[in-house]
């Protein structure tokens, strides 16, 4: 999960076809629908390895991470797309470890799980905090039909936790998979500071910005494929807060069930990706 738990929906990448599809069933339920399966689907146990890409300014790092039952593990692998030199490979052991400790892998897991319900929180408030506009529909590369449909705020919407108050300020566009009855895709932009909670009472500044796309990657499973997070505001509206997040995960495989030492190993084995900025989608 991300800083945001507004990191909630949802992800794929796709090329427009110029066959335009028909009006689509009635907006709202359809997206009711489509966060029901998200809903559904974040309910379930997951276990996959893949490849994660971060943005640091001019810096990239590229990660391999393992979901297990008691959390992620992560490894770093490429640096700027190149492998890690002596010292940077001695830091890396060395934050490695630390993740390994049992103390602190429970930490990260209770955290985990507090993220995913806000989102939850938040996936089952977007039917009520939005109207949606119909813009457009198009035929995927995959053969699915996708719509575009715009969100704006719904005048009255009374948030029912201080994670949804953020939606007061929202605005933007989403991408519906009206065959796969999921959300592909949402671009939302703050177009007024708006307060925010998660436990901390603070404010997000106008044009903060989250783009999430989601990818099939198992016929029932849907992962976050890309991310980019951008948001200024204050925290206890005394101390500022910069979220500023680009992340691009990739080549995602079903793995058993691993103990952390198991995880460990695993990613111990794994080999840096070759060419990895032609393997990223």
């Amino acid at each position: 999960m991300h800083s945001l738990a507004i990191a909630c929906v949802l992800l794929g990448s796709f090329v427009f076809s110029p066959r335009a599809a028909a009006q689509p069933a009635p907006l709202l339920e359809m997206v009711q629908e489509a966060i029901q399966n998200e809903l559904s689907d974040d309910a379930q146990t997951h276990l996959f390895a893949w490849t994660e890409r971060k943005y640091h300014g001019p810096k990239t790092q590229i990660e391999r991470l393992v979901t297990t039952p008691q959390g992620i593990l992560s490894r770093v692998v490429l640096i700027n797309g190149k492998p890690l030199t002596p010292a940077q490979r001695s830091e890396e052991e060395l934050r490695f470890r630390k993740m390994l400790d049992p103390a602190q892998m429970r930490r990260k897991l209770r955290d985990q799980q507090e993220d995913d319900e806000r989102t939850r929180k938040m996936l089952s408030a977007i039917p009520d905090a939005f109207n949606f506009v119909y813009i457009d529909s198009f035929v995927g590369p995959n053969g699915h039909k996708f719509s575009r449909v715009k969100f704006t705020p719904r005048p009255g919407f009374s948030p029912p936790s201080r994670e949804s108050m953020v939606f007061t300020g929202m605005q933007g566009e989403l991408l519906l998979d009206e065959s796969a009855r999921r959300i592909a895709k949402i671009d939302g932009k703050l177009f007024k500071d708006v307060n925010f909670g998660w436990g901390i009472l603070g404010k997000l500044y106008k044009g903060g910005r989250f783009f999430i796309e989601k990818s099939e990657v198992t016929p029932t499973h849907w992962e976050t494929s890309k991310t980019i997070l951008h948001f200024d505001g204050k925290v206890l509206l005394v101390k500022s807060l910069h979220i500023d997040e680009n992340e691009t995960d990739w080549d995602f495989q079903p793995v058993p069930p691993m103990s952390v030492e198991q995880a460990a190993d695993f990613l111990a084995r794994e080999q840096p990706p070759q060419n990895a900025d032609l393997s990223e989608p």
